[in-house]
């Protein structure tokens, strides 16, 4: 079984512990997890893990973009923290047609509003989990344990 994880903006302190978080929470449910991240969220997430002892897989998120095909991923995990990055997780998720997670977090009550709202008018089948977050990642990993368990 293969992942894919879609990291946003590095803007949130949340996102690069979670995105460590869930690596290591899918890999031990028996996947061949891969982040997709932008240069910059890719380094923080890299600098997280300085002895390596993850094995992190990180590709760029644009090139996986123009490379990836139906059927590539059994499960999609995006963080959404920004409308970019829902676009992005829709886009994904019309392309793989898999089982998808949508993690959306903000300080700001009307942007998760949005940012959910965008990705249930896309017509995504995804499990959407909202929670304002931004600095703590313990409210985003509370729902996202209690989430994933629908996939296992």
């Amino acid at each position: 079984m293969k992942a894919l994880v879609l990291l946003g903006c590095p803007e949130t302190p949340s996102q690069t512990p979670m995105s460590v978080y869930v690596f290591n929470k899918l890999t031990k449910m028996g996947y061949d997890v891969t982040i997709a991240a932008n240069p910059a969220a890719s380094k923080l997430v890299k600098i997280s893990d300085p002895e390596d002892l993850y094995k992190l897989k990180l590709v760029d998120l644009e090139r996986t973009l123009g490379d990836i095909n139906e059927g590539d991923y059994d499960l999609l995990v995006g963080f959404v923290h920004k409308d970019a990055a829902a676009s992005f997780f829709v886009t994904f998720e019309q392309i793989l047609q898999c089982k998808s997670l949508a993690l959306v977090f903000s300080r700001d009550a009307d942007e998760i509003a949005e940012f959910v709202n965008m990705i249930e008018e896309s017509g995504s089948n995804a499990k959407i989990t909202a929670v304002r977050a931004f600095h703590n990642p313990s409210p985003i990993k509370v729902k996202f344990d209690k989430a994933i368990k629908e996939f296992e």
